[in-house]
């Protein structure tokens, strides 16, 4: 079975959107800390889950950093901004 954490996906989307495509696994997982996330396990799952909807997109190429660097997919902005006021 793979944990997986408790992020909302509104707050997961808007820290790789703020990354821009910098932003490697790790700098994700202390952005969503610093946002007061409840992060208990990795958040490899979760960002994978949300690349499996196609709402965000992982970057293997170099240069590489703990995990690769994530990027909002245009589905991803549309779902952002589809929910702009929601909690989930």
């Amino acid at each position: 079975m793979i944990e997986m954490n408790n992020i909302p996906t509104r707050l997961a989307l808007e820290v790789v959107r703020d990354g821009g495509g910098r932003w490697d696994t790790r700098a994700i997982d202390l952005e969503l800390g610093r946002r007061d996330a409840r992060i208990e396990t990795g958040i490899l799952a979760d960002l994978r889950r949300l690349a499996d909807l196609n709402l965000i997109q992982a970057d293997d190429s170099e240069p590489k950093g703990t995990g690769p660097r994530w990027s909002l997919t245009d589905l991803g902005a549309a779902w952002l901004m589809g929910h702009l006021s929601d909690t989930e």
